[in-house]
């Protein structure tokens, strides 16, 4: 006689799978891809500043070599090259000297600039002259140079 009672089938119990922290859920990529990306522009950022910067920290260091009378005209290079990197087609690079002496006054009037015809031409410049031209060139470095590159 066969049997006509059902069979109960009996599954074992599973426990569930425990949450873990791998892989993340999709709002966790979606974050970590905006901070990755919100870092690369940071990056990039803070790059260009201190490459827009870099003409200007290379004047400085060569300013501090600068410290001889006989050196006036390298001054007056160093600071022509500057305007040169930030503005390669200001009419100041190509304008006589005292239209050049003129465009310096201008950025620092309370600042006293010596006659830089005297100054590059003459043979022997004087001490004085120097001085004031060294003086001058290291506040204009560090005034004016510093505000036109904040404006960048």
């Amino acid at each position: 006689m066969a049997n006509t009672e059902p069979q109960l089938a009996l599954v074992d119990i599973q426990e569930p799978v425990l949450n873990t922290f791998w892989p993340p859920a999709p709002g966790w990529w979606l974050l970590a891809v905006l901070v990755v990306l919100f870092m690369a522009y940071g990056f990039r950022f803070f790059w260009q500043k201190w490459q827009k910067a870099l003409p200007l920290r290379q004047a400085k260091a060569e300013l501090r070599l600068i410290n001889r009378p006989e050196q006036s005209a390298q001054l007056n290079e160093l600071l022509k090259r500057l305007v040169h990197c930030y503005s390669p087609r200001h009419p100041v690079l190509s304008a006589p000297v005292q239209q050049w002496q003129d465009f310096l006054q201008q950025q620092l009037p309370q600042q006293s600039l010596p006659d830089l015809q005297s100054l590059l031409y003459k043979s022997a410049p004087t001490e004085g002259d120097f001085s004031a031209y060294l003086q001058f060139a290291t506040q204009w470095l560090h005034k004016v140079c510093v505000k036109q590159l904040e404006r960048l």
